[in-house]
């Protein structure tokens, strides 16, 4: 068996399409391979959670107000709940923004609030350290950190004694929880984590509930419970949903989403490679006849056959073990900077071998078996004759994975471009001489007025909102025209403050400025896109939901949104007269700095001081604010798609190699009598690149035109992107087109070193 397996080996080498048999392969077990770990990632969202079926999370339920898994309010931990014999632990849990470290230096990171019991809940033990106990709520300020914050605040590794400043406030670092203590899945992803306080102030009151069973308790009887604790209060019921519940939801779910497409492409692929294990038969025809003639059964063919596929499928399933590495390791680079759980765990392990190894026997089976039985009879080469201009079932093949192939990269190309656009977003005002902080509305004049008096203050205003913030809402102007915007009440010296010229009318009056929305200032561009001529003073907008308001004023655009305001996937900007006790509970203080503004943070900070036992106020710098505001996750989800995409290109040009290689090694003898009567080799191949090039147009004009279509209808921002912006589309109808050429090129030039004599000579 070896030594014939040894010569199936070398009978590949002499192969030429080996290569090509090979990668194709490897494309298709690592995509595999690669989509599988993606799937299991998904799986295993609460990795360390001990027995995890007697964990689950409590909600509040309304059917009639259509209320499914709400929150709940802190207090009724301490009341209804606090009665429950069901449960081991229940744990109050809410995230909030804070700031770590102190001055300039501060940096955001996302605080969790939770109950000393949240963490029974939970059950997972402290990687160094410990958790929260009751003596936490009232003794002195601790915390308790995520594995990657802890590396990043303390390189030296230190817990004990180790201090951490969270929003102003000196805590000690008590513990340290392991890494995969990250769980997006039930809401759980914080940096850090501080006692939840019943009576401290700024703590969230509306927080989600964690419970753990007893152990001689089951979901049922404490559901029970549950119900008539709140027969009282219809209805509002609670609820108990265990989590394995909705993650065996979610595993089904992944499992289809990534697995399916997984074997589909592997289908793909051992689809190809059938294609051309059939071409290269063919050419053996008379290898395989002498061989049988000599002695040797179909059996005995067969096993050399299907040896010389295992060999093949052994090559392909190391390469793609290969490729799902490469894969993953670059999918991890593009996500870790936003999901770096998901990142560490999409890391390659043992187990990739596993399925690269099961995928190769699987594509063993599939492609090797069936062009072993045919070539395995006496008359291999014996294949059904087509016109050279017709289109058979192995065209179908092409022209389905060439379609899906443009598809998937004109989609690509759309999603990426358009989420780009927003990280291209820039303030068409000097942000980075503006700072921005929220307050209470109560207190936000007098804190205004603390900011002016700090040197290089130049101007300060209040408002309720941020430059690209507010409430979304539809307007109407002339004409019927309609367009959402952005509603920000402001302050008279807003536009001062942001330098922010007036172009058209006026700004508002001292007498205006109540809160009152009968008057209004537009954004340039939202005038233009309202009013005939962009000439929009004097003009009445509807607005729904609100009395109509009159147009006083149009300024320069704050904001310059470059070709995402071409197809109106932004809201435009409308600025009402500021009013506390109308506009909102909270204001932001707007500052412009005649120089550096980070220099300012601090004494900013300071005359925006808070109450005790407050969250201290965060200013930030309104060019910082922008660059936080890009779609890096989303554009790294599009790049991650795209190489998927790439993959599925090569794959279908994979796929014409093999099919056309095959239309022509079967039409080889009527290609050489066609040679011997006076055609040119250039002749004949002009006419098989003709055929071809039918049928890779129209896959590529249906691919493209089908997922343009779609797009339209579900995504409309998206195709307006293609209309405003056509070289996308081409760009990436060119690459398909490239793609496909070289391998119907590649497939085809075999006619040119035809033989007419040697081929007519054979039987």
């Amino acid at each position: 068996m070896f030594s014939e397996f040894r010569s199936a080996t070398r009978g590949l080498g002499r192969w030429r399409a080996c290569a090509v048999a090979v990668l194709t392969l490897a494309l298709g077990i690592g995509a595999t391979t690669a989509l599988y770990s993606v799937a299991r990632v998904m799986v295993e969202d609460l990795p360390g959670v001990p027995a995890l079926e007697r964990v689950g999370r409590i909600y509040a339920a309304n059917p009639v107000l259509g209320v499914e898994r709400g929150r709940l309010a802190l207090n009724e931990v301490d009341g209804k709940l606090a009665k429950t014999a069901a449960f081991k632990a229940i744990g109050a849990y809410a995230d909030e923004d804070a700031l770590v470290g102190g001055g300039p230096q501060a940096r955001p990171v996302i605080a969790g609030y939770a109950s000393p019991d949240f963490f029974k809940a939970m059950a997972v033990p402290p990687a160094a350290g410990r958790v929260f106990t009751a003596a936490d709520l009232t003794g002195a300020p601790v915390v308790v950190l995520s594995d990657a914050l802890w590396r990043r605040q303390f390189p030296d590794g230190r817990v004990a004694g180790a201090t951490l400043m969270v929003d102003g406030v000196e805590r000690a670092v008590v513990g340290v929880m392991p890494p995969e203590f990250h769980y997006p899945f039930v809401a759980v992803s914080a940096d850090l984590w501080i006692p939840l306080l019943r009576a401290g102030r700024d703590m969230p009151s509306i927080v989600d509930l964690y419970a753990r069973l007893r152990d001689d308790a089951d979901w049922t009887a404490a559901q029970a419970e549950l119900t008539a604790l709140s027969s009282g209060a219809a209805p509002w019921t609670l609820r108990a949903i265990p989590i394995a519940q909705d993650a065996h939801r979610r595993t089904v779910s992944a499992y289809t989403s990534t697995l399916g497409p997984a074997a589909f492409v592997l289908l793909i692929a051992c689809v190809n490679v059938a294609c051309l294990l059939m071409t290269r038969g063919i050419g053996r025809g008379h290898e395989l006849t002498v061989r049988h003639a000599l002695g040797a059964s179909r059996r005995a063919l067969a096993r050399l056959l299907l040896l010389e596929h295992a060999a093949l499928a052994i090559a392909g399933g190391a390469l793609g073990a290969v490729l799902a590495i490469a894969l993953l390791r670059v999918t991890a680079s593009q996500i870790a900077p936003f999901r770096p759980d998901l990142a560490v765990r999409l890391a390659a392990d043992p187990r990739l071998l596993a399925v690269a190894l099961a995928s190769s026997a699987l594509a063993c089976a599939i492609f090797g078996t069936v062009p072993a039985l045919r070539l395995s009879r006496r008359k291999p080469a014996a294949a059904p004759r087509h016109a050279i201009a017709g289109y058979g079932g192995r065209d179908v093949i092409v022209f389905a994975e060439m379609a899906c192939a443009v598809g998937l990269i004109v989609w690509t190309a759309l999603t990426y471009t358009f989420f780009a656009s927003f990280d291209a977003i820039a303030p068409a005002f000097p942000a980075d001489r503006v700072v921005a902080t929220r307050v209470r509305a109560a207190g936000a004049t007098a804190i205004a007025a603390r900011v002016a008096a700090i040197p290089g203050v130049e101007r300060t205003a209040v408002s309720s909102g941020t430059i690209g913030g507010g409430s979304n809402e539809l307007v109407e102007g002339e004409g019927g025209r309609q367009m959402v915007v952005a509603r920000v009440p402001v302050g008279d010296s807003f536009f001062d403050t942001l330098g922010l010229a007036i172009v058209q009318g006026r700004t508002f009056q001292p007498a205006e400025l109540h809160g009152r929305a009968d008057v209004v200032i537009l954004g340039e561009g939202t005038a233009a896109r309202l009013a005939p001529g962009g000439h929009a003073v004097g003009m009445r907008l509807r607005m729904t939901g609100r009395p109509d308001a009159v147009v006083v004023g149009v300024s320069r655009d704050a904001i310059h949104y470059g070709v995402l305001a071409d197809v109106d996937a932004t809201p435009g900007e409308l600025y009402v007269p500021y009013e506390p006790s109308v506009s909102s509970p909270e204001a932001v203080v707007l500052a412009r700095l005649a120089g550096d503004a980070h220099a300012a943070l601090g004494a900013i900070a300071a005359a925006a001081q808070a109450p005790a036992g407050t969250r201290p106020p965060r200013p930030v710098v309104l060019s910082d604010d922008f660059q936080t505001r890009g779609a890096g996750e989303k554009l790294a989800f599009a790049r991650v798609l795209g190489g998927f995409a790439l993959l599925t290109l090569l794959l279908a040009a994979s796929g014409a190699f093999a099919v056309i290689g095959q239309s022509v090694a079967q039409r080889r003898r009527e290609l050489a009598v066609h040679l011997a009567i006076g055609a040119t080799p250039s002749r004949l191949l002009r006419m098989v690149l003709a055929r071809e090039a039918k049928l890779i147009v129209s896959a590529a004009a249906i691919g493209g035109g089908a997922t343009f279509l779609v797009t339209r209808t579900f995504f409309v921002e998206i195709s307006r992107l293609a209309t405003a912006a056509p070289s996308i589309l081409v760009s990436a109808l060119l690459l398909s087109a490239g793609v496909a050429a070289i391998a119907v090129a590649s497939a085809t030039l075999r006619i040119v070193r035809l033989e007419p004599a040697a081929i007519l000579r054979r039987p």
